[in-house]
């Protein structure tokens, strides 16, 4: 009786634990009923094959960056060899963060030198406003990566490429060129 009532106290805990937990997540995450409509009309766009902006996340534009050419819509180019870091508080991405930078061609990873990549939970801060999900900062001086996103790798290579080029036109980024990969939203 008694290992049966400590079962029933443990149920009734887990219960309460994620009835009060769920709230939270879900009122974050909550929508109008305007945005419901857009977001029916964004998901038959999408199994129609197009990509809904409306719930895709911007990527940042540094301020006072210099204009950069746009990316090539062929094949993607590769560099001579550029170096990059992946700092602590990116334990457990290096392998999407990887990819992303291997897309360019030559990437050298190293302990400490190059381009110091890190990540944040929520939204990167200080980047051309608004929330944003990724930075590059003078041309590789500095990238800040959000796991927000649902391709992690490719917002690392979005990123990677400001190092050499600017944002394609609106669109949501995908892996089928330089072009595309440089497109500045995430889907």
């Amino acid at each position: 009786m008694r290992t049966l009532l400590r079962r029933l106290t443990g149920a009734a805990a887990l219960v309460f634990a994620l009835v009060f937990a769920f709230p939270v997540s879900a009122t974050a995450a909550e929508i109008s009923d305007a945005a419901r409509s857009d977001a029916a009309v964004s998901a038959v766009a999408q199994q129609a094959g197009q990509a809904a902006l409306s719930e895709g996340f911007p990527t940042g534009d540094a301020p006072g960056s210099p204009a950069l050419p746009d990316a090539p819509r062929d094949d993607s180019p590769g560099f001579t060899a550029w170096t990059y870091h992946i700092t602590s508080s990116c334990s457990g991405l290096e392998g999407p963060i990887r990819q992303g930078a291997n897309f360019w061609g030559d990437a050298q990873e190293t302990s400490s030198s190059g381009t110091p990549v890190e990540c944040t939970g929520g939204y990167v801060q200080g980047c051309g406003g608004g929330n944003v999900v990724g930075c590059n900062w003078g041309q590789g001086q500095r990238i800040m990566l959000s796991t927000l996103v649902s391709d992690f790798a490719l917002l690392a290579a979005h990123e990677f490429g400001h190092n050499w080029y600017g944002h394609s036109p609106a669109g949501c980024a995908n892996w089928a060129s330089a072009y595309e990969v440089m497109r500045p939203t995430m889907c």
